[in-house]
């Protein structure tokens, strides 16, 4: 009765909302400059591969994000780190969608998100079958917790998980896109928080945490889209690289002005937008992952690897 009672809710909700219409947000203009790198040159760390999955995919319904909506890829990462193991940023669609597919979501997410895969490709089984042991993860890193970035992280069992402070006391409502249930098994011990107070800015972001303490991996705070969402700038060997996870939607939603009915904090949610637009504006070579999309690879960058590329196109996948 409670998931019908917010289903209903929700329906209500958009139903006296009406049609679409954008959420146009300008947004903060950030600072037109690079913190914190001399001569704004990139460091490279040795050893470092990026490898790139998609889990599924799926569709927003048009009363959150306006027409056209179309079928989006699901990514998960796994970061090769010479000292660090493996690390993994999101973790995609379950295989839970593959066995039930939309029964295995609340009623709200059913009706507001199609979601889509095909057994054997949740993250923890394309590991296996790339010779990347989910064993040899000793880190995750969770953009937020909406039940399309968190799916199989269970398969990280002695993994320390990494959230942005707030995302875990907010990332508990059904009806705004979080199935609780896949993190709830982790223990409290195996969570580090990354509170960016008073934290330094990096590049075009104003506060940012060196994860490891070797510049390797460089966490960037974003909230908007969910209350404590996060990205990651990560310095492979061939260029630097921005996995935005819903910092940065899609491309589409990168050049829009409209933050669409699925921010929580439409302003942040463009200020963030503007200081991604910013650092492709003054640092070009900055290739970056969107939470539901592919950028185009440069040739010759063998520090990211795209497994099964076809997986990336929509018709790949059982679609209406």
């Amino acid at each position: 009765m409670k998931r019908l009672a917010a289903l209903a809710a929700a329906v209500a909700v958009l139903g006296h909302q009406g049609c679409y219409r954008p959420k146009l947000v300008a947004g903060a203009d950030p600072p037109r400059r690079l913190a914190g790198l001399a001569g704004r040159t990139w460091p490279r760390v040795a050893g470092m591969r990026l490898h790139v999955f998609n889990t599924g995919t799926n569709r927003v319904s048009p009363l959150l994000v306006g027409t056209p909506a179309p079928w989006r890829p699901a990514p998960a990462f796994v970061i090769e780190h010479p000292n660090r193991g493996l690390v993994v940023f999101d973790c995609g669609l379950g295989a839970e969608i593959a066995r039930l597919g939309e029964r295995a979501l609340n009623p709200v997410a059913r009706f507001l998100i199609k979601t889509r895969s095909l057994p054997g490709w949740d993250l923890p089984e394309q590991m296996e079958k790339a010779g990347l042991s989910p064993d040899r993860v000793q880190v995750v890193i969770l953009s937020h917790l909406h039940f399309d970035h968190v799916g199989g992280c269970d398969a990280f069992r002695s993994a320390r998980f990494v959230v942005g402070r707030g995302e875990r006391e907010h990332g508990r409502s059904r009806m705004n896109g979080f199935e609780p249930d896949h993190v709830d098994w982790i223990p409290q011990g195996a969570w580090q928080v990354i509170d960016f107070d008073g934290a330094k800015p990096y590049a075009t972001f104003d506060r940012t945490v060196d994860l490891f303490g070797d510049g390797s991996i460089v966490l960037v705070a974003g909230g908007g889209h969910t209350v404590g969402g996060l990205g990651a700038l990560v310095h492979l060997p061939g260029g630097p690289v921005l996995l935005a996870g819903d910092l940065v939607v899609h491309f589409d939603w990168l050049r829009s002005n409209d933050v669409q009915r699925i921010a929580v904090d439409p302003e942040r949610a463009a200020a963030v937008r503007n200081r991604v637009r910013r650092l492709l504006e003054l640092a070009p070579e900055v290739i970056v992952f969107p939470g539901h999309d592919l950028p185009r690879i440069p040739p010759g960058r063998s520090d990211i690897i795209v497994h099964e590329p076809r997986a990336f196109r929509p018709l790949f996948w059982p679609v209406d």
